[in-house]
């Protein structure tokens, strides 16, 4: 492997996992704070069951973009995206700048680390399909 080579595959690493981690971000808080116009744990039952579906898909695409721009090996590209997650949730919470308990904020983090998963497999689905080798 060439040493440009080497830096081309850094620099995908690296702007996959900003890239996905911000599109994570934006995307809890377009859904969470813009169209949902807050969500807390006092909230309705609809509210929080939208944004417990809405939140994880918003991780989903964002482990899309991570899968698509890093181009190779997507479960080490969210290692670090994941435990940004539980940082900031922890951070979050130790800060008392959510109103939930704790298992509800957990709960949260864990909901996108969930969205990121199923994120990877949508994405790898049909590459898996495509390459499959058919025996007669």
């Amino acid at each position: 492997m060439s040493k440009a080579n080497g830096w081309i595959k850094i620099t995908r690493s690296v702007l996959g996992i900003v890239i996905g981690y911000l599109i994570f971000v934006l995307g809890a808080w377009v859904i969470q704070e813009a169209i949902l116009g807050g969500v807390s744990y006092h909230d309705d039952l609809t509210t929080i069951a939208l944004a417990g579906v809405l939140t994880p898909l918003a991780a989903s695409v964002g482990a899309i973009a991570t899968v698509i721009i890093a181009g190779r090996n997507p479960w080490l590209h969210l290692i670090p995206m994941f435990t940004l997650i539980v940082a900031e949730t922890s951070y979050l919470y130790a800060q008392g700048r959510v109103d939930g308990p704790l298992w509800f904020e957990a709960g949260a983090g864990a909901s996108l680390i969930a969205g990121s998963i199923i994120g990877v497999l949508l994405c790898r689905l049909p590459w898996k399909r495509s390459h499959t080798i058919r025996v007669r």
